[in-house]
């Protein structure tokens, strides 16, 4: 019996030739990440794009992947120097948190009896994939930064020495979804976006390293994750507009200890950091795509003045807002 086909999915690419803008085709210039440098694998057995963003002790990748039926996707981790974290379309895929897509290819209809100006469209399936590496040795230099990554075992910066969490396994959900979805869909280059994205990839690390070191899981009912999940959601699309825990808990008629234990256990974060999270993202979207001065900004976002915005934004950031602003 004939083994089936085979195609390699590289958690990190390592030192492969970059592919050019110009050598990728059409329908994918779409989902291209202006920052990242990108690496694409064709043939008659399906397509695999990977994206990079290198960011010293982290790195980013996205994948698009599309097989032909009946070939095999098989996955090749990085070396034990790197521990990756991510989120997969062959995994998980749901309407509300969508890890596939289809991708409309253009052709010239080269049949006999074609006029020139006939086009073939065909769709091809694309599973999305995503992860953050993590550079082991040097975690140390984040620790004083982000005191969460002290979860890892610090004295061994190899994959095999980590701490292994199998039941309930790390999932997707709002919060590293979105993650995703923001570092997928930034435009903008040069240190906006390495500013950007680093803090975008420690925070969706931060949320299996939440996962590690969470408490025994709480039995919650299917109704009460699904209202936990839609507070994350309001949260998440209303950045601007949340203030503090207290008036989530207005809003949404919970108590205050529903936004404790409950809500990390299935976001994976607490309350407050996600508000902060999703309101920094805001702001730093405002600041590098408008013309909007920070007095406005904080207004919008609930700040007492733009002194107050900016020292939170820089604390979040660790840069400097004004500089950012001119950068752009």
């Amino acid at each position: 019996m004939s083994q089936p086909e085979t195609k390699y999915l590289l958690i990190n690419p390592g030192k492969r030739v970059c592919t050019t803008y110009e050598q990728v085709p059409g329908y994918l210039q779409s989902q291209l990440i202006p920052n990242a440098k990108c690496f694409t694998d064709i043939d008659e057995n399906g397509v695999i794009m990977d994206q990079q963003i290198q960011l010293n002790e982290l790195s980013v990748h996205y994948h698009l992947v599309h097989l032909k039926q009946g070939v095999k996707l098989t996955t090749v981790a990085p070396d034990k120097a790197c521990l990756a974290v991510g989120i997969s379309g062959f995994a998980e895929n749901a309407a509300a948190f969508p890890m596939k897509m289809k991708l409309a290819k253009r052709e010239m209809n080269v049949h006999r009896g074609a006029t020139d100006t006939a086009t073939l469209v065909t769709e091809k399936e694309f599973v999305i994939s995503f992860h953050i590496n993590l550079h082991l040795p040097l975690v140390k230099y984040l620790v004083a930064e982000f005191p969460l990554f002290k979860v890892l075992n610090l004295k061994e910066p190899t994959v095999d020495k980590q701490p292994v969490k199998k039941a309930p396994p790390y999932h997707l959900n709002e919060v590293n979804y979105q993650i995703m979805h923001r570092i997928r869909s930034f435009k903008a280059v040069g240190e906006a976006a390495d500013v950007f994205f680093r803090r975008n990839a420690i925070d969706f690390y931060a949320t299996y390293l939440r996962y590690l070191q969470g408490p025994p899981s709480l039995m919650l009912m299917e109704h009460y994750r699904e209202k936990l999940r839609e507070i994350a959601g309001y949260i998440i699309h209303h950045p601007a507009e949340v203030t503090d825990k207290e008036a989530l808990c207005d809003r949404f008629g919970v108590a205050p200890e529903f936004l404790e234990a409950p809500f990390e256990q299935e976001l994976l974060i607490t309350v407050e950091e996600l508000i902060l999270q999703e309101k920094m993202a805001f702001v730093f979207k405002m600041l590098i795509e408008t013309n909007h001065t920070l007095t406005h900004i904080a207004s919008l976002t609930q700040y007492s003045g733009w002194e107050e915005l900016s020292t939170e934004f820089e604390k979040y950031y660790k840069c400097n807002i004004a500089e950012l602003r001119t950068a752009q």
